[in-house]
């Protein structure tokens, strides 16, 4: 059985990661509840041509959600092996 050594994120890059997850999240949730002024100004001068309003929210909504998700995916593996080495034990 092998044994992974895993090296503890600082608390800094924790906090930050989660900062940014929920920043990107608000961005998206912001540009959705307010597209019709955007769209207004991005039809206008011709730069939504590709739907690129619709891509910006779904990019940064999945960002602040796979940001979110990793961290709680890391936490969550080292919480089971934690339970599972213990398991071991008895």
């Amino acid at each position: 059985m092998s044994i992974k050594t895993t090296t503890a994120k600082p608390l800094f890059l924790t906090i930050t990661q989660i900062f940014l997850g929920l920043a990107l999240l608000s961005l998206s949730t912001h540009l959705a509840l307010e597209s019709s002024r955007y769209l207004e100004v991005l039809n206008q001068s011709g730069l939504n041509q590709y739907h690129a309003f619709g891509l910006l929210v779904c990019l940064s909504f999945l960002s602040g959600v796979f940001l979110i998700a990793q961290h709680v995916l890391t936490q969550d593996s080292a919480s089971i092996d934690e339970h599972f080495d213990k398991a071991l034990t008895y």
